[in-house]
């Protein structure tokens, strides 16, 4: 019985906080980032807690990827990353994680430890990136080319086909 007390708990915490952050994202009034664009980059405080402008990764085709420690979906989407990773290689697809629960290492080093989150993240529960990236809800994906112009953005879900058909596209 434990375990379901936990798992509705859990639940509960992921739509209130899902629901306070669909809540602030009304006042944001940025346009966002736009597909064909460069893009935007931030100095975000990485899991060892030392700030670092995490534009300086992207540096072949990148997707950044936007999660947060309680969104079930995104556990899912890491399986289908490191596969991807994988299957393309660390040389030909860069793969980077933004927490937008974290506002120091703590949460990242957390995320990164139980989900065994082999990518670089930072914690990224900051006004001002998400209102950039117009996160409103995780998972989110941009897709970004080896020219650093953001190619695709995916606001929910993505199947591993979909996801493997989109990297293709971005390293062209």
């Amino acid at each position: 019985m434990k375990a379901l007390e936990r798992h509705i708990l859990f639940s509960l915490c992921s739509f209130l906080f899902l629901y306070l952050l669909l809540s602030a994202s009304v006042a944001f009034s940025g346009e966002g980032v736009k597909v064909g664009e460069p893009v935007p980059t931030f100095v975000l405080i990485d899991d060892k807690g030392k700030p670092r402008d995490f534009g300086e990764l992207i540096d072949r085709p990148t997707i950044i990827y936007f999660t947060h420690n309680s969104c079930w979906y995104c556990e899912q989407i890491i399986h289908e990353l490191k596969r991807a990773e994988a299957k393309f290689g660390k040389k030909n697809l860069r793969i980077i994680g933004i927490n937008v629960m974290a506002t120091d290492e703590e949460l990242v080093k957390a995320y990164k430890e139980e989900l065994d989150f082999t990518f670089p993240m930072f914690a990224g529960n900051r006004e001002d990136v998400l209102r950039t990236y117009r996160i409103n809800y995780v998972p989110v994906l941009v897709f970004i080319d080896a020219k650093r112009i953001v190619r695709k953005v995916v606001g929910h879900y993505i199947h591993e086909p979909e996801l493997f058909k989109t990297i293709r596209e971005i390293s062209k």
